[in-house]
C-alpha cells in the first residue's frame, strides 16, 4: 500500500527548545495512524508541522511523495490535508450549518467517478454526509453552534473538517474533556469515517480507545520516536503502556 504521508527527520525548534527531534513517521493510504505520548512529547508540534500551523526547522513532509513542509494550511486544505483542531474552535455566532459550511470554502469543481461537479454540487452532497454520519448535527443544524454539548460540538469540529472532503484527515485530541460514553462514540465515528475511505492520522491521549482503533501506532517520547508498530501488538505491551502511554 502506497504512503500518503511521509515525515523524514523531521525537526522542530521553538526558539532554542528542540521540541521535535528528527523523527519518522509514514501513513499508508487508507489507515488509521496514531500518534500517542504524554503530556509534552511532542505529539501536537507533529501535527501541526503537517498542517502548517508550525514551520519545520529541518527534515522534509512528503505527501504523496510530493515536499509539502512550511506550505500555508489553506494550501494544504486544497490538496485534502484537513485537520480538526486541539480544543474544536467552533465559531460562536454561527449556527451549527453555518460552521459545516465553513469548512467548505477550499472545495473546488471535480470529477467524481465520471461525472464533473460544481463546487455547489459537491458542498451539498457533503453536507448531507456529514448529516447522515451524525444525525445530531442536522436535528441541530439551525442552532447556535457554542449551546451545542462538548461531545456534539467535537462531532461538530470533525464535521466541518469533513466538509473539505478530505483525503487525510488530522484529528489533534478529539477525546480532549469528553465523558468516556462519549468518547467511545466519537471514535466508532471516527472508524466509520475510514472505512468510507478516508486516511486518518490520529493525535491522542487515550491510549487504550485510541489502540483500539487504529492501524498502526508510533509512540513519542520528548520530542523523539520511542517505539512504533501495529495497533493490536502494542495493545498487548502491558510494560510499555504504563511505562510510556500512563496505563
Amino acid at each position: 500500500m502506497a504512503h500518503i504521508l511521509e515525515l523524514k527527520n523531521l525537526v522542530v525548534d521553538y526558539g532554542i527548545i528542540r521540541a521535535i527531534k528528527g523523527i519518522n513517521l509514514n501513513v499508508k493510504q487508507g489507515e488509521i495512524v496514531a500518534i500517542l505520548g504524554a503530556n509534552g512529547a511532542g505529539k501536537t508540534s507533529t501535527i501541526r508541522t503537517i498542517n502548517g500551523m508550525v514551520k519545520a526547522a529541518g527534515g522534509e513532509i512528503l505527501y504523496n511523495g510530493q515536499p509539502i513542509q512550511n506550505m500555508e494550511p489553506y494550501k494544504l486544505a486544497s490538496k485534502g490535508i484537513i485537520q480538526s483542531p486541539e480544543g474544536r474552535m467552533i465559531l460562536r455566532g454561527l449556527t451549527v450549518e453555518e460552521n459545516l459550511l465553513v469548512g467548505s470554502y477550499s472545495l473546488k469543481s471535480a470529477v467524481v467517478g465520471e461525472e464533473k461537479k460544481s463546487a455547489k454540487q459537491l458542498q451539498k452532497e457533503t453536507l448531507q454526509e456529514v448529516y447522515d454520519l451524525f444525525p445530531v448535527l442536522k436535528e441541530r443544524k439551525k442552532q447556535q453552534a457554542s449551546t451545542l454539548s462538548g461531545g456534539e460540538q467535537q462531532m461538530l469540529a470533525i464535521g466541518r473538517a469533513l466538509m473539505g472532503r478530505p483525503k487525510l484527515l488530522l484529528l489533534d485530541e478529539p477525546s480532549l474533556g469528553l465523558a468516556p460514553l462519549i468518547v467511545q462514540e466519537i471514535f466508532q465515528k471516527i472508524v466509520q469515517i475510514s472505512k468510507l475511505g478516508t486516511t486518518i492520522l490520529i493525535v491522542e491521549q487515550n491510549a487504550y480507545q485510541t489502540l483500539k482503533i487504529a492501524d498502526y501506532v508510533y509512540v513519542l517520547e520528548l520530542g523523539s520516536v520511542k517505539t512504533e508498530g501495529k495497533a493490536e501488538e502494542l495493545l498487548k505491551d502491558d510494560q510499555l503502556i504504563k511505562a510510556y502511554l500512563g496505563g
